[in-house]
């Protein structure tokens, strides 16, 4: 059986800014539909472009599914008074929640950055083609996951197609923090992770995740001690 991509089109902060912020206000989906299409027509002119588009923005922010909607309404309401860079944790996260190719994209770009200071198109491409089989739509969606990167300001391209990444971004908020180590375990599918290993984990290589067993209190997640000094994080 062959795995789902779907993430397939280029995808911007300013279009997942604006979708995080209509949300809250909305009356209809359907009014949310309309908006959204107008917002796009800014930036896609195809109309079967900004059908994707739209499609990759609900599927992170609206048709979540009933397990991820705590997390989804957690995450706008902080959202509203995030700063920039918070913000895209928010995104991030939603889009490891949505998109299995995503987070395996992410995933495997944190595993060849750790060995390597640059990752080529070409290396990632046969990364996920492994995965995911040597299909056009692999490509296709690689292409999306690495244009949508480079548009996050994630990645920075150099020459012959190779990829760096950009300056790392420092989480502050110990809420949001909290928040990403929850959206790390369940799509790590880890019933725990050390403490100490989280800012390690290639599917969130863009962040400096640096987390005190402080910052994770709280109802979501629990933390437990194995052998000396070793601190484990999971979900209660």
């Amino acid at each position: 059986m062959k795995k789902t991509v779907g993430f397939d089109q280029k995808i911007q902060l300013h279009q997942l800014d604006f979708i995080a912020n209509e949300i809250p206000r909305m009356s209809s989906r359907d009014a949310l539909y309309q908006l959204v299409d107008e917002r796009l027509m800014a930036d896609i002119g195809g109309a079967k472009s900004r059908v994707n588009a739209r499609t990759i923005l609900f599927k992170i922010w609206l048709s979540v599914s009933d397990e991820h909607i705590e997390l989804r309404d957690r995450a706008l309401d902080m959202f509203q008074r995030a700063t920039t860079e918070e913000k895209l944790v928010f995104h991030w996260g939603m889009s490891l929640l949505a998109y299995p190719f995503f987070k395996d994209t992410a995933e495997q770009l944190g595993y060849l950055f750790h060995l390597q200071d640059e990752v080529t198109s070409e290396q990632i491409g046969r990364k996920m083609k492994g995965l995911y089989g040597e299909r056009r739509r692999v490509e296709v969606s690689v292409n999306a996951v690495l244009s949508s990167l480079r548009s996050w300001g994630v990645l920075e391209m150099g020459k012959r197609n190779t990829h760096t990444i950009a300056a790392k971004i420092d989480i502050i908020s110990a809420e949001t923090k909290k928040w990403l180590v929850q959206v790390l375990l369940i799509v790590t599918n880890k019933v725990v992770i050390e403490l100490n290993h989280i800012a390690g984990e290639p599917c969130v290589f863009p962040f400096k995740l640096s987390v005190l067993e402080s910052e994770l209190s709280g109802n979501e997640l629990e933390i437990t001690r194995q052998g000396v000094g070793r601190l484990m994080v999971g979900l209660k």
